[in-house]
């Protein structure tokens, strides 16, 4: 996947969608400006904030914030087109350490037993 967006517009929108969440309305500005579709603003933007979360420069729970707040996006998206992915897997990667299981010991942190080996196979998966 090649990157159009400059690093401060996908920062700037990772902190929008944390606080606010995103709408497709939201990004058409963004979209019009750098003349990329929705989808491919909300993959760069996963891509920017799993790559934030394996290098250890954004925490899980601003990283989860901005998934949530991105997922309406994707999936207005979805339902016109196919799923943008990497964005739908990343956000199902970074839902899957909202919670521990009931079979995991009381101080398991689910976001590294869970999300972090799903986002990098993920990741790994794009880099090839």
């Amino acid at each position: 996947m090649i990157k159009v967006l400059p690093h401060n517009v996908l920062m700037e929108l990772s902190v929008k969608a944390d606080s606010y969440g995103l709408t497709l309305s939201d990004l058409a500005a963004t979209c019009e400006k750098f003349d990329v579709a929705p989808r491919d603003v909300l993959n760069e933007l996963s891509i920017t904030v799993a790559e934030g979360y394996l290098q250890g420069s954004l925490i899980y729970c601003f990283c989860d914030g901005v998934m949530n707040g991105i997922i309406n996006a994707v999936v207005d998206v979805g339902m016109t087109d196919e799923m943008p992915q990497p964005a739908f897997s990343l956000y199902q990667a970074f839902d899957q350490g909202e919670w521990i299981r009931s079979n995991d010991p009381p101080e398991t942190d689910p976001s590294e037993k869970y999300t972090k080996p799903a986002v990098q196979e993920i990741m790994a998966a794009l880099a090839d």
